[in-house]
Protein backbone atom coordinates (compact mmCIF):
# COMPACT_ATOMS: atom_id res chain seq x y z
CA UNK A 1 0.00 0.00 0.00
CA UNK A 2 1.47 3.24 -1.06
CA UNK A 3 0.97 6.58 1.05
CA UNK A 4 3.67 8.43 0.08
CA UNK A 5 4.44 12.60 0.99
CA UNK A 6 2.48 15.26 -0.69
CA UNK A 7 3.31 18.65 -0.32
CA UNK A 8 1.77 21.10 1.59
CA UNK A 9 -0.05 22.80 6.17
CA UNK A 10 -0.49 24.71 8.96
CA UNK A 11 -0.99 27.34 11.47
CA UNK A 12 -0.98 24.86 14.50
CA UNK A 13 -2.43 24.10 18.09
CA UNK A 14 -1.02 21.47 21.08
CA UNK A 15 -1.90 18.10 21.95
CA UNK A 16 -0.35 15.30 23.33
CA UNK A 17 -1.70 11.90 21.49
CA UNK A 18 -1.43 8.46 23.68
CA UNK A 19 -2.61 5.04 22.27
CA UNK A 20 -1.72 4.94 18.91
CA UNK A 21 2.45 4.32 17.95
CA UNK A 22 4.45 7.19 16.59
CA UNK A 23 4.86 6.36 12.32
CA UNK A 24 7.76 5.60 11.01
CA UNK A 25 9.39 6.98 7.47
CA UNK A 26 8.30 4.19 4.95
CA UNK A 27 5.87 5.16 2.55
CA UNK A 28 5.42 1.38 1.58
CA UNK A 29 3.31 -0.71 4.27
CA UNK A 30 1.71 -3.92 3.47
CA UNK A 31 1.06 -5.76 6.62
CA UNK A 32 -3.07 -6.29 8.09
CA UNK A 33 -3.91 -4.54 11.26
CA UNK A 34 -3.98 -7.23 13.77
CA UNK A 35 -6.55 -8.26 16.35
CA UNK A 36 -6.40 -6.78 19.89
CA UNK A 37 -8.79 -4.22 22.61
CA UNK A 38 -8.45 -0.85 20.91
CA UNK A 39 -7.08 2.35 22.62
CA UNK A 40 -7.79 5.95 22.02
CA UNK A 41 -4.93 8.66 21.61
CA UNK A 42 -6.09 11.25 23.86
CA UNK A 43 -5.02 14.43 22.97
CA UNK A 44 -4.86 18.16 24.80
CA UNK A 45 -5.11 20.73 22.03
CA UNK A 46 -4.39 24.72 21.59
CA UNK A 47 -5.38 26.21 18.16
CA UNK A 48 -2.57 28.32 16.37
CA UNK A 49 -3.29 32.02 15.15
CA UNK A 50 -1.05 33.66 12.91
CA UNK A 51 0.94 36.38 14.57
CA UNK A 52 2.08 38.50 12.04
CA UNK A 53 0.34 39.62 8.75
CA UNK A 54 3.90 38.95 6.52
CA UNK A 55 4.67 35.33 8.01
CA UNK A 56 2.04 32.11 8.79
CA UNK A 57 3.56 31.30 11.98
CA UNK A 58 3.60 27.73 13.87
CA UNK A 59 2.98 28.83 17.85
CA UNK A 60 5.75 26.43 19.12
CA UNK A 61 8.82 25.91 17.15
CA UNK A 62 9.02 28.66 14.32
CA UNK A 63 10.40 31.95 14.53
CA UNK A 64 8.60 35.14 13.29
CA UNK A 65 10.83 35.94 10.24
CA UNK A 66 9.73 36.01 6.85
CA UNK A 67 10.90 32.76 6.34
CA UNK A 68 10.15 30.37 9.04
CA UNK A 69 12.84 27.02 8.69
CA UNK A 70 11.15 24.05 8.57
CA UNK A 71 12.74 21.16 10.47
CA UNK A 72 12.88 18.32 8.22
CA UNK A 73 10.72 15.52 9.59
CA UNK A 74 12.80 12.94 11.88
CA UNK A 75 12.46 9.02 11.46
CA UNK A 76 12.40 6.33 13.51
CA UNK A 77 12.17 2.71 13.77
CA UNK A 78 8.89 1.04 13.26
CA UNK A 79 7.23 -0.55 16.47
CA UNK A 80 7.83 -4.01 16.53
CA UNK A 81 3.77 -4.30 17.59
CA UNK A 82 1.09 -3.11 15.19
CA UNK A 83 -1.91 -0.42 16.62
CA UNK A 84 -3.95 -2.14 18.70
CA UNK A 85 -7.47 -2.68 16.98
CA UNK A 86 -10.53 -4.58 17.63
CA UNK A 87 -13.66 -3.00 19.79
CA UNK A 88 -16.01 -0.85 18.63
CA UNK A 89 -17.03 2.56 19.28
CA UNK A 90 -18.26 2.56 22.88
CA UNK A 91 -22.28 2.26 23.50
CA UNK A 92 -22.31 5.46 25.44
CA UNK A 93 -21.39 7.44 22.04
CA UNK A 94 -23.09 9.84 21.12
CA UNK A 95 -23.92 12.25 17.90
CA UNK A 96 -22.41 9.75 15.18
CA UNK A 97 -21.73 10.31 12.15
CA UNK A 98 -20.14 8.01 9.48
CA UNK A 99 -18.67 8.69 5.97
CA UNK A 100 -17.11 5.71 3.45
CA UNK A 101 -13.93 5.98 1.83
CA UNK A 102 -10.29 4.06 1.40
CA UNK A 103 -8.13 5.58 4.36
CA UNK A 104 -5.35 2.73 3.90
CA UNK A 105 -5.06 2.58 0.29
CA UNK A 106 -6.54 -1.21 -0.60
CA UNK A 107 -9.20 0.06 -2.64
CA UNK A 108 -12.00 -1.14 -0.18
CA UNK A 109 -14.19 1.46 1.56
CA UNK A 110 -13.54 1.80 5.22
CA UNK A 111 -15.86 3.66 7.69
CA UNK A 112 -14.85 6.74 9.73
CA UNK A 113 -17.32 8.01 12.28
CA UNK A 114 -17.17 10.99 14.27
CA UNK A 115 -18.82 10.90 17.86
CA UNK A 116 -18.87 12.32 21.16
CA UNK A 117 -17.68 11.00 24.49
CA UNK A 118 -18.24 12.65 27.96
CA UNK A 119 -17.92 15.74 26.07
CA UNK A 120 -15.19 15.32 23.86
CA UNK A 121 -15.02 14.47 19.78
CA UNK A 122 -13.40 11.47 18.44
CA UNK A 123 -12.74 10.08 15.26
CA UNK A 124 -13.28 6.53 15.16
CA UNK A 125 -11.81 3.85 11.88
CA UNK A 126 -13.27 0.95 11.16
CA UNK A 127 -10.95 -0.60 8.52
CA UNK A 128 -12.74 -3.17 5.63
CA UNK A 129 -10.35 -5.90 6.79
CA UNK A 130 -11.61 -5.51 10.66
CA UNK A 131 -9.37 -3.20 12.41
CA UNK A 132 -10.40 -0.58 14.44
CA UNK A 133 -8.77 2.75 15.77
CA UNK A 134 -9.46 5.91 17.46
CA UNK A 135 -8.77 9.53 18.37
CA UNK A 136 -9.38 12.21 20.51
CA UNK A 137 -9.40 15.64 18.46
CA UNK A 138 -9.89 18.61 20.96
CA UNK A 139 -10.39 21.47 18.41
CA UNK A 140 -13.38 24.00 18.23
CA UNK A 141 -15.72 24.66 20.95
CA UNK A 142 -18.27 21.90 20.32
CA UNK A 143 -18.10 18.29 21.94
CA UNK A 144 -17.69 16.83 17.97
CA UNK A 145 -16.85 17.71 15.09
CA UNK A 146 -17.43 17.19 11.23
CA UNK A 147 -15.75 15.22 8.92
CA UNK A 148 -14.63 14.78 5.21
CA UNK A 149 -12.49 13.00 3.12
CA UNK A 150 -10.32 14.50 1.12
CA UNK A 151 -7.39 13.35 -1.76
CA UNK A 152 -4.92 15.30 0.10
CA UNK A 153 -2.42 12.84 -2.13
CA UNK A 154 -4.02 12.93 -5.09
CA UNK A 155 -1.90 11.43 -8.04
CA UNK A 156 -3.53 11.47 -11.68
CA UNK A 157 -3.31 8.28 -13.16
CA UNK A 158 -2.00 5.83 -10.35
CA UNK A 159 -2.58 2.39 -10.73
CA UNK A 160 -4.04 2.45 -6.98
CA UNK A 161 -5.44 5.39 -5.98
CA UNK A 162 -3.45 7.01 -2.62
CA UNK A 163 -5.43 6.53 0.42
CA UNK A 164 -7.67 9.62 1.18
CA UNK A 165 -7.18 11.84 4.62
CA UNK A 166 -9.90 12.86 6.89
CA UNK A 167 -10.39 16.66 7.22
CA UNK A 168 -12.21 17.42 11.01
CA UNK A 169 -13.43 20.65 11.08
CA UNK A 170 -14.31 21.85 14.75
CA UNK A 171 -16.76 25.04 15.15
CA UNK A 172 -15.69 28.16 17.18
CA UNK A 173 -17.46 31.55 17.55
CA UNK A 174 -19.34 32.30 14.40
CA UNK A 175 -16.96 33.06 11.34
CA UNK A 176 -14.54 31.06 12.67
CA UNK A 177 -13.52 27.21 13.07
CA UNK A 178 -10.73 24.98 13.76
CA UNK A 179 -9.18 22.11 11.36
CA UNK A 180 -7.43 19.32 11.57
CA UNK A 181 -6.17 16.15 9.32
CA UNK A 182 -6.19 12.81 10.25
CA UNK A 183 -4.25 10.07 8.34
CA UNK A 184 -2.95 6.70 9.43
CA UNK A 185 0.35 5.48 11.07
CA UNK A 186 1.77 2.46 9.66
CA UNK A 187 0.58 0.45 12.23
CA UNK A 188 -2.75 1.41 10.83
CA UNK A 189 -4.45 3.41 13.90
CA UNK A 190 -5.79 6.65 13.06
CA UNK A 191 -4.20 9.68 14.24
CA UNK A 192 -4.20 13.41 14.18
CA UNK A 193 -1.63 15.14 12.27
CA UNK A 194 1.71 15.87 14.84
CA UNK A 195 4.51 18.52 14.78
CA UNK A 196 6.90 15.51 14.48
CA UNK A 197 7.76 12.15 15.45
CA UNK A 198 8.96 12.87 18.88
CA UNK A 199 6.97 15.23 20.85
CA UNK A 200 2.96 14.32 19.60
CA UNK A 201 2.34 18.25 19.10
CA UNK A 202 -0.55 18.45 17.18
CA UNK A 203 -0.73 20.30 14.04
CA UNK A 204 -4.53 22.24 13.45
CA UNK A 205 -5.51 25.28 11.55
CA UNK A 206 -7.93 28.49 11.75
CA UNK A 207 -10.21 28.95 9.23
CA UNK A 208 -11.42 32.60 10.13
CA UNK A 209 -14.01 34.91 8.14
CA UNK A 210 -12.84 37.64 10.29
CA UNK A 211 -9.61 39.86 9.48
CA UNK A 212 -6.94 38.56 10.00
CA UNK A 213 -8.34 36.05 7.16
CA UNK A 214 -7.11 32.82 7.74
CA UNK A 215 -8.11 29.55 5.60
CA UNK A 216 -6.68 26.64 3.68
CA UNK A 217 -6.50 26.86 -0.44
CA UNK A 218 -6.00 23.40 -2.45
CA UNK A 219 -4.53 24.01 -6.02
CA UNK A 220 -4.49 20.82 -8.51
CA UNK A 221 -1.46 21.06 -11.06
CA UNK A 222 0.74 18.27 -12.28
CA UNK A 223 -1.85 15.74 -11.63
CA UNK A 224 -1.29 15.96 -7.91
CA UNK A 225 -3.19 18.65 -5.74
CA UNK A 226 -1.03 21.62 -3.37
CA UNK A 227 -2.02 22.47 0.04
CA UNK A 228 -1.70 25.63 1.56
CA UNK A 229 -2.62 27.35 4.48
CA UNK A 230 -2.91 31.17 3.78
CA UNK A 231 -3.47 34.26 5.63
CA UNK A 232 -4.59 38.31 4.46
CA UNK A 233 -4.41 41.54 6.57
CA UNK A 234 -5.36 45.01 4.91
CA UNK A 235 -2.94 47.63 4.52
CA UNK A 236 -3.43 51.31 5.53
CA UNK A 237 -3.21 51.88 1.41
CA UNK A 238 -5.94 49.41 0.53
CA UNK A 239 -3.70 46.42 -0.36
CA UNK A 240 -3.59 43.15 0.96
CA UNK A 241 -0.64 41.59 3.17
CA UNK A 242 -1.13 37.66 2.41
CA UNK A 243 0.90 34.32 3.02
CA UNK A 244 0.90 31.50 1.61
CA UNK A 245 2.62 28.04 3.16
CA UNK A 246 2.35 24.61 1.44
CA UNK A 247 2.43 21.88 4.03
CA UNK A 248 3.03 18.19 3.05
CA UNK A 249 3.10 14.80 5.05
CA UNK A 250 4.77 12.04 6.32
CA UNK A 251 1.74 9.49 7.35
CA UNK A 252 1.05 11.83 10.21
CA UNK A 253 3.52 13.28 10.88
CA UNK A 254 3.42 16.61 9.14
CA UNK A 255 6.03 18.61 6.87
CA UNK A 256 5.49 22.82 6.48
CA UNK A 257 7.54 24.40 3.58
CA UNK A 258 8.67 27.62 2.88
CA UNK A 259 5.86 30.61 3.37
CA UNK A 260 5.81 32.88 -0.09
CA UNK A 261 4.77 36.74 1.07
CA UNK A 262 2.57 38.82 -0.62
CA UNK A 263 1.08 42.00 -1.24
CA UNK A 264 -1.90 41.67 -3.43
CA UNK A 265 -4.60 44.61 -4.30
CA UNK A 266 -7.62 45.20 -3.17
CA UNK A 267 -10.48 42.61 -4.24
CA UNK A 268 -13.88 41.98 -3.63
CA UNK A 269 -13.44 38.03 -3.08
CA UNK A 270 -10.49 38.33 -0.98
CA UNK A 271 -12.09 36.64 1.93
CA UNK A 272 -13.07 33.63 0.22
CA UNK A 273 -9.56 33.54 -1.66
CA UNK A 274 -7.36 33.48 2.19
CA UNK A 275 -10.47 32.97 4.68
CA UNK A 276 -12.37 29.44 4.06
CA UNK A 277 -11.47 26.67 2.52
CA UNK A 278 -10.89 27.39 -0.97
CA UNK A 279 -10.96 25.06 -4.40
CA UNK A 280 -11.32 22.08 -1.22
CA UNK A 281 -14.84 20.85 -2.58
CA UNK A 282 -16.45 22.45 1.00
CA UNK A 283 -16.91 26.39 1.64
CA UNK A 284 -17.45 26.99 5.47
CA UNK A 285 -18.42 30.84 4.57
CA UNK A 286 -20.51 31.30 1.45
Amino acid sequence: MNRGRATVLAVLAVAVLAGCTSDGSSSNTTAAPSSAPTTTAVAVTTTIEATTTTTAVLATDIPTTTTPTTEPATTEPAPSTACPTGTTIPSAATNLVAINGDIDGDTLNDVVTSYSLDGVPHVHATLATGGNSDAEVPIGNADTVSIQFMDFDHALGAAVPPPVAVLAIGPTKAGTAVGAFLTLTPQYCIRVWHNNTTDDTLVTFRISAEEPYQGLQCDGAAGSINHSLTTAQQNPDGSWATTIQPFGHNFTTVELHDVQNQTVPDDPDIQHQYGDLTSCGITLFP
